[in-house]
């Protein structure tokens, strides 16, 4: 698994995660909950996406195009 991108709101991190599996590529949020923790954007409690490996270069792309319509 690779990390194809780090979020600080939750909620921007699952739009990515439905842009991805539209698509056809599975991903998966992590640390969702703790950008709740009053941590702030500590680079370890990010929300991350992540996608298996041999999709990786296909998500960047795919995030890039609709990450940028934002």
């Amino acid at each position: 698994m690779k990390v194809v991108e780090t979020f600080s709101d939750p909620y921007v991190a699952h739009i990515a995660q439905g842009a991805l599996q539209s698509e056809g590529i599975l991903a998966e949020v992590m640390n969702e909950n703790s950008v709740y923790t009053g941590l702030g954007a500590m680079d370890q409690f990010q929300v991350k996406l992540v996608v298996n490996d041999e999709d990786y270069e296909a998500a960047r792309k795919i995030l890039a195009a609709s990450l940028s319509n934002k």
